[in-house]
């Protein structure tokens, strides 16, 4: 054979094998999907609100969670974090959350609960899921509840002779803000019965007093009697109230149409049931 052909043909294989070689590199140097998250920090969540709530009330939860696939090491989200809500107890026929699924906005979602109508120990069970792609990370989030009989406290007001605009009272119980009664308009000398539903998550024992006025308003209205305040003492027994008892509490009002009843343990029944 030809020196100078059998020269061209070793370069011509040489050349073959060195472009096979380029391609083998190439294989090995594609990088990973972008969406690969083999690492993530841990799936973390809570609910957080009320542990003692009224029978047949409504409150809200909020339920957070953050990390699983859904973030980055660094903490930056690049998924989502979904939930399923449910409650359970003895009797959950009358009780609900609402919505039961949904995803996490902003790293949370607020959801509204329904006691039961009965007095019972329950549970809000939230299951929480990180998803970024195929991957996946789940964690259980469980709160226990104890539904009660809350006190109830009720009372007349009578507007004067001009038309009052909506406002709102505010409750105290020893002296501390415990929640707000909205008053709609009230026609000049019409009159408007209110109830506000009051569930103790924590009181020392002893006598305790509830007070709510209208003195803002500057005479405008007034609770039944011409008073612009209404108070009241109630008792908690020693060891704290056994949520799990349903027994009436007796206290004496300043104002006509008031009251409260409410449940303490090692109380005798006394009375009939508020509700």
């Amino acid at each position: 054979m030809d020196p100078l052909a059998e020269r061209i043909g070793r370069l011509r294989r040489l050349a073959g094998l060195a472009v096979v070689a380029l391609m083998v590199s190439v294989a090995w140097t594609v990088p990973a999907p972008a969406h690969a998250t083999p690492n993530y920090p841990a799936l973390m969540g809570a609910i957080s609100g009320p542990t003692v709530v009224g029978r047949g009330l409504q409150v809200q939860y909020v339920v957070t969670g953050t990390g699983g696939p859904a973030f980055t090491l660094s903490g930056t989200q690049v998924g989502n974090i979904t939930y399923n809500a449910t409650v359970s107890g003895a009797n959950v026929s009358t009780a609900s959350i609402r919505p039961a699924t949904g995803t996490l906005a902003n790293g949370q979602a607020v959801l509204r609960f329904t006691a039961a109508n009965l007095t019972e120990a329950m549970k809000v069970n939230v299951e929480l899921t990180s998803s970024y792609h195929s991957a996946h990370a789940s964690s259980n989030l469980t709160l226990s509840i104890q539904v009660v009989q809350p006190y109830l406290l009720s009372g007349t007001l009578i507007a004067g002779a001009t038309t009052v605009a909506g406002f709102n009272m505010t409750v105290t119980v020893d002296g501390t803000p415990v929640g707000q009664v909205s008053v709609p308009a009230i026609a000049a000398n019409g009159s408007y019965t209110f109830t506000f539903d009051y569930v103790p998550q924590s009181l020392a024992p002893g006598w305790h007093t509830i007070a709510i006025s209208v003195a803002p308003q500057h005479g405008l209205v007034t609770f039944v009697g011409g008073v612009q305040e209404l108070s009241a003492q109630f008792y908690i027994t020693s060891p704290p109230p056994n949520y799990a008892l349903d027994v009436g509490v007796g206290i004496a009002a300043l104002a006509a149409a008031f009251f409260i009843w409410g449940s303490v343990v090692g109380a005798r029944r006394r009375g009939r049931r508020v509700r």
